[in-house]
């Protein structure tokens, strides 16, 4: 049974500038419940208009000794008082993603946890960002290297983790001095709105922090061809991430893309495998394999594939499908009908040529399904890399199994698609898991676990899943502009024979 309507919707939003919200526009954008259809909340179709409005207020607060000229020190004590306030309203904002983002509330519980822990490092650098001085360039010359705040970022977040996407880019430039204009997605822009106010009453000064909403077309077309705009940092797909690094290459705008992925989990015959079920499992079904990094492709030994498989459908079939707030859910709906029917197509063309279906594969439906996008949690097997299913991002929960003999026939395999994001790798052999992680062409390997990490910890892809890092001290880096000083010390320097009087 479908739990009962909560009190937070529907919400109406305007945008958020310079501080407080515009008033909504005539044209709205509506959030249904992919897993009810009950109308969430309406947000405000954005103009160009409104992003020159926005940006403007962001620049006058970069300008302005309000926060670029801040010292890191009082930077760093009003980011960890806005990391009080998300974590005082943390129910509430867990609800509302939920909501909209379609997310079982009982497995992404930590997600607004994370906010505060990545709010709460971004505020550490503030308060140790240092620069470097040399000092071995002669007696009477010095140089100092030194990183001030790029300006006006950009910010485009995705659909799936709108908190944590936004928290990866948000705090770290806010810690470097830099304002931001924020576009979040579409279908779910509550939680984006909810704590740019939250900033504001943490004291973090009007303009800082702006949100503007509405299509990517409009809203983040003029995002990134803004010329007051400095930094673009962009979460999503890689089709998109093509056409905004275009575009900010025809003004030499700094870009950071965090992009799709095609992850890859080898499983050796040596690995424990109990500890290994549990790690595949979680990385394709968590959040309804709606995650760039999810572990979407098993690449196991011949020899242990049969049972492996086996006893990975039987945990695949016991996972609980439902609505965000039912307590008992592990997974909940996908984002949309069209994307719904998007993945239900990858299934279906792999079944046509020659993957086996093991288990799912079929939209579910029933009382509680039947009003929602709902899915089964589906592993395809014999999968071979001339396969869409191998090498195309499906973001949901299906998993492709392909096998290997050898080590370097596992590493080719896992290597054997555009993308980088993540790896793993499951061995009790050390040598073995460091030699074959050393081997893998992603920007993060996993081994003997997944998704697992810290803030602490740069985050981003190599090939077409990304440029540049977020978390981390390279997530501060990514919103700073290096600047190299020289000074000499005493002597003038020698002057040209020519211009000598």
């Amino acid at each position: 049974m479908k739990p009962a309507q909560t009190d937070l919707s529907p919400r109406i939003y305007g945008h958020f500038i310079n501080g407080t919200f515009t008033a909504p526009t005539e044209s709205l954008i509506d959030r249904h419940s992919p897993a009810d259809g009950s109308l969430l909340a309406q947000f405000s179709a954005g103009t160009a208009t409104d992003v020159d409005h926005a940006v403007a207020a962001a620049l006058k607060a970069f300008k302005g000794e309000s926060w670029a000229d801040m010292s890191g020190a009082n930077r760093a004590k009003l980011l960890n008082r806005f990391a009080d306030l998300i974590a005082d309203n943390a129910d509430r904002l867990l609800r509302i993603e939920a909501e909209e983002a379609s997310k079982s509330v009982r497995m992404s519980g930590h997600e607004v946890d994370m906010v505060v822990d990545m709010t709460r490092f971004a505020a550490s650098l503030a308060l140790t960002a240092k620069g470097e001085a040399h000092t071995n360039l002669g007696p009477e010359t010095l140089a100092l290297v030194t990183r001030e705040p790029a300006g006006v970022v950009g910010m485009i977040v995705p659909w799936n983790f709108p908190l944590v996407c936004l928290f990866q880019k948000l705090p770290y430039a806010l810690a470097a001095g830099c304002t931001a204009v924020i576009k979040p997605a579409e279908l779910t822009s509550s939680t984006t709105l909810e704590v740019a106010k939250l900033a504001a009453e943490a004291g973090i000064p009007a303009g800082v922090i702006n949100v503007v909403t509405g299509a990517g077309t409009v809203v983040g077309e003029a995002l990134t061809s803004h010329p007051d705009i400095a930094v673009i940092s962009f979460t999503g797909s890689t089709a998109v991430g093509r056409k905004i690094g275009a575009k900010c290459g025809e003004s030499i705008k700094r870009v950071a893309l965090e992009l799709g992925g095609k992850s890859a989990n080898i499983v050796f015959a040596d690995a424990d495998l109990e500890a290994a079920l549990d790690g595949i499992l979680l990385s394709f079904v968590f959040n309804q394999g709606e995650v760039c990094g999810a572990g979407t492709r098993l690449i196991l030994e011949e020899t242990i594939a049969d049972t492996f498989v086996t006893r990975l459908a039987e945990r695949a079939r016991r996972i609980r499908v439902g609505h965000p707030f039912d307590a008992d859910a592990d997974m909940s709906a996908l984002i949309h009908e069209a994307h719904l029917n998007k993945v239900l197509s990858y299934v279906n063309g792999a079944a046509a040529d020659g993957a086996t279906v093991v288990c799912g594969g079929q939209r579910l439906s029933g009382d509680k399904y039947d009003k929602g996008c709902f899915i089964a949690p589906t592993i395809l097997n014999n999968v071979t890399p001339d396969m869409r299913v191998f090498q195309e991002e499906i973001f949901g929960p299906v998993l492709c199994v392909s096998t290997f003999k050898t080590v370097d026939e596992a590493v080719q395999l896992a290597n054997s698609t555009d993308y980088g994001l993540n790896s793993g790798v499951w061995s009790k052999d050390v040598d073995k898991l460091l030699s074959t992680a050393r081997k893998l062409k992603s920007g993060t390997v996993f081994a003997n676990t997944y998704f697992e990490g810290g803030v602490q910890l740069p985050q981003g892809g190599v090939k077409t899943s990304g440029v540049g890092r977020e978390n981390g001290l390279d997530a501060l880096h990514e919103y700073t502009e290096l600047k190299s000083t020289v000074v000499k010390l005493g002597k003038r320097q020698p002057a040209l024979a020519h211009t000598i009087a």
